[in-house]
């Protein structure tokens, strides 16, 4: 072998030699580092710096929660007696609720437009009033005085009459609302009916709300009569209260009446009520 090819080979052998041992060395150093890096123990805080906690998942989810918008329930009353000017009140294109009085000429043929134009039906329960001898009572009064079987059969009898009804809300009754007989035994009907309660708040001591809550009837209170005055700019007006109320303490009860200026003041509303960010809902929706 030349001399030259052996010297070579030497050097190939001795590169060989290098490379096993080199190698092998680079491989064990990063492994080394790797490992001791990784369970290292966190940094230390500087001293003074301050570092906050961490937000905990659901915290997270309630900063980005937007809070519901404002509602107002519309309820019109006395559907029943003139189909002309209930239909005036139809065909609006939003949640309102209408409270059919039972026992006058046309109660089914309202309660079924209104159900027809997508709108809440209730019962509008004819309750004794104080000086009685001022208002034209109609027919099956609950009055003071009457067994819990005797309001129990009203309240069945006109139900059979009106279809679709979710809930009552009481016509006149500034003295049956007051008394606490009648009133119990009204919501332990409206409880075993499964119907909401919605206290007209025709006496300021109505025991409605109250007896509502202890027999455990879903139930709301009525914030404002929308239409004491036959006024276009009366009726905005009081619409106008309603709202500043439901923007305050996030939902509202409004009654009116199926009259031309209520209808009228109502549809020019809407726009202004949508604006303001008010959501227009069912009764069934304000109770609780």
């Amino acid at each position: 072998m030349a001399k030259g090819e052996k010297k070579g080979r030497n050097r190939r052998n001795k590169a060989r030699k290098v490379a096993f041992i080199v190698i092998p060395s680079i491989l064990i150093l990063f492994l080394a580092v790797f490992f001791t890096l990784w369970k290292a123990p966190p940094k230390k805080k500087r001293e003074g710096q301050i570092v906050p906690p961490p937000i905990p998942a659901e915290e997270k989810k309630e900063e980005t929660r937007q809070p519901p918008p404002p509602r107002m329930a519309l309820i019109i009353d006395d559907g029943g007696y003139n189909t002309e000017k209930f239909k005036g009140m139809l065909g609006m294109g939003k949640a309102l609720t209408f409270a059919i009085l039972p026992n006058t000429p046309h109660a089914r043929e309202a309660a079924l437009m209104a159900h027809r134009d997508g709108s809440e039906v209730m019962l509008h329960l004819p309750m004794e009033p104080k000086e009685e001898e001022a208002y034209a009572l109609e027919t099956e009064t609950v009055r003071t005085g009457m067994s819990a079987e005797g309001i129990r059969k009203i309240l069945h009898d006109d139900l059979k009459q009106i279809p679709y009804v979710r809930g009552v809300n009481n016509h006149m009754g500034s003295k049956a609302t007051e008394d606490p007989k009648v009133m119990q035994a009204l919501m332990q009907a409206l409880k075993k009916e499964k119907l909401y309660f919605i206290d007209s708040h025709t006496s300021p001591h109505t025991l409605g709300p109250e007896m509502a809550q202890r027999v455990g009837v879903a139930s709301a209170q009525n914030d404002k009569f929308i239409d004491r005055e036959k006024d276009v700019g009366a009726i905005k007006a009081a619409l106008r209260l309603a709202m500043k109320k439901a923007k305050k303490e996030g939902k509202v009860v409004a009654i009116g009446h199926p009259h031309p200026l209520t209808a009228q003041a109502i549809k020019e509303m809407i726009p202004e009520i949508e604006r303001e960010g008010i959501r227009l809902v069912f009764a069934s929706e304000v109770v609780g």
